[in-house]
């Protein structure tokens, strides 16, 4: 009825609830630690429960969801008559808080959920290698106040209920174990479901620290700072937000560099001090920072004159400047700002640390996310053609070090410009679109996938000969044959798509080899009928 009386307030009553749904799992997660408080005999925490509980039956009702109102009143009726916390007391309430929170992913199942930052709810999943070092993150980070979950790799990310999404994700393993980027990336790709914080807990001796970083790591650490550095990073990642690995501080003045420094450090960012911008060029030849934080007045050129000669250099286009000066007229702002600077703070800094924690935290962070959306394409969210590269020649090497076999998959969509000329570019999209979406849900999250160019993608099957691939080939074409594009006026839109596999190391010994094999494949396939799978051994005969 509202639908077709105002549909600009069913829209945005929609939308309302979808803000109201995505923050919920904080709310869940609150509700799972004043239970774990019970446990331990903090009665007061019963208190904090039925509060909690009055809020969420108050809402639910308000937002369209009438059945969580309706169990969180109840279990709130319930605390109103003071059980004794025995044993029999505690299971009932962990047995209604799984029925409320199994109606809550029932419901949300059901909800197209935009990509959105839900309130902070203290959720950690530790994945990987399993043993003593991830059994010591686990401990760390609930001692540290998160609920921790333990996953396995490879894993089927869309399974894992919207209440238990993370907000931490700690990975564990090292490069002879599994493939810890690919991991990180199937994370961090998914944007529903991106944590805030990635950290790798590294146990091999081989960090490829710009691969992490394309793939979606905000932090690595060595087991020896598990009880040391990881604890004050999920602090400050539920306090404030991600923190920044290293910080390039560029400050003559002694005092106040020790200061800013101090104040960093707290909060697990690393700092390199350089005293002038000679030596803050030397560090930046030898490491790229996450944030550069530097003094207007140096002794040999000026913060202005340093931040133009950073900006020149492509490396450095997207890394955040944030300049610190004494001199805080409007005008100084401006030149920082035309000088390429993304923020300004006045010194002395001592009398504002936190505003500098704060800027620093949220400026990396944000320059973090951009430098990340630079290795993805813009319309479907897979890899672009650039990363996707890198990520086949790491995985040729990875695959040389371990003896390994893998795939790589070109897939085009068939009669692609008829879809076009018919139907228009918009419609195009949403076929593209619609193609990364069936590739994902229908794929490993080992499996990387990205889009090569246009209508064509590519794909790594971690670990995969070539009967398996073969398999993994034909049910992406059949997923899709399956699964056609829908178009905004209803109308079906039939997709059909050919494959060129080669497997390495058989067909190709680098990545250029095993995408022009992968490339041949896919011409013959074209060639001999289109919605086929062909394999690169196959296109001599």
């Amino acid at each position: 009825m509202m639908s077709s009386q105002n549909p600009e307030l069913e829209a945005a009553l929609a939308k309302l609830r979808q803000e109201y749904i995505s923050e919920l799992p904080g709310r869940f997660a609150e509700l799972r630690k004043d239970l774990a408080a019970l446990r331990v005999g903090e009665d007061d925490a019963a208190i904090s429960l039925k509060h909690r509980l009055h809020q969420l039956a108050g809402s639910g009702g308000s937002h369209g969801l009438p059945t969580l109102s309706v169990l969180a009143r109840g279990l709130e009726l319930w605390l109103a008559e003071e059980p004794e916390w025995d044993d029999a007391a505690l299971a009932h309430l962990e047995t209604e808080l799984d029925r409320l929170i199994a109606e809550f992913d029932s419901v949300s199942e059901s909800i197209d959920l935009e990509p959105r930052r839900p309130e902070f709810g203290w959720q950690a999943r530790v994945v990987g290698t399993p043993g003593e070092i991830a059994d010591a993150v686990a401990r760390t980070l609930t001692t540290s106040g998160f609920l921790v979950s333990m996953g396995e790799d490879p894993e089927d990310i869309g399974a894992i209920p919207f209440s238990a999404r993370p907000d931490l994700l700690a990975i564990v393993g090292g490069a002879t174990d599994f493939d810890t980027h690919a991991t990180a990336a199937a994370w961090s790709s998914n944007r529903a479901m991106r944590p805030r914080g990635v950290v790798l807990i590294d146990t091999g001796s081989e960090t490829n620290h710009l691969g992490a970083v394309a793939a979606g790591v905000d932090a690595i650490f060595d087991p020896e700072q598990i009880h040391t550095d990881l604890p004050r990073y999920a602090k400050t990642l539920g306090r404030i937000g991600v923190p920044p690995s290293s910080v390039l501080l560029v400050e003559d003045d002694l005092p106040q560099a020790q200061v800013v420094a101090s104040a960093l450090e707290a909060s697990n960012i690393r700092v390199t001090h350089a005293e002038d911008a000679a030596s803050a060029e030397r560090l930046l030849a030898q490491e790229t920072p996450d944030l550069v934080l530097m003094d207007v007045h140096l002794p040999d050129v000026d913060g202005f004159t340093l931040a133009r000669l950073i900006r020149q250099d492509p490396r450095y286009s997207l890394l955040p400047i944030v300049f610190l000066t004494a001199r805080g007229s409007t005008a100084a702002q401006i030149e920082a700002l035309r000088a390429g600077g993304d923020d300004f703070l006045s010194k002395p800094i001592d009398q504002g640390l936190g505003l500098l924690l704060q800027v620093v935290i949220t400026r990396a962070e944000r320059g973090r996310r951009i430098r990340e959306m630079v290795h993805k394409d813009g319309l479907t969210g897979l890899l672009n053609h650039a990363t996707l590269m890198a990520e086949l020649h790491n995985a040729t090497e990875y695959a040389h070090r371990n003896q390994e076999q893998f795939a790589f998959l070109m897939v085009d969509i068939d009669h692609f410009k008829r879809v076009n000329d018919r139907h228009g570019h918009l419609v195009g999209d949403q076929v593209l679109l619609h193609v990364a979406n069936v590739f994902q849900n229908a794929s490993r999250a080992s499996d990387l996938i990205g889009r090569y160019g246009g209508e064509e993608f590519g794909i790594i099957l971690r670990g995969n000969e070539r009967e398996a691939a073969g398999k993994v080939a034909e049910k992406l074409r059949q997923a899709l044959r399956d699964r056609p594009a829908v178009t905004r006026d209803g109308e079906q839109v039939p997709i059909q798509v050919s494959i060129g596999v080669a497997i390495y190391p058989k067909d190709g010994a680098t990545a250029s080899d095993l995408t022009h094999a992968a490339d041949l494949a896919l011409y013959r396939a074209k060639s001999t009928g289109r919605n086929r799978v062909n394999f690169a051994d196959e296109v001599e005969g």
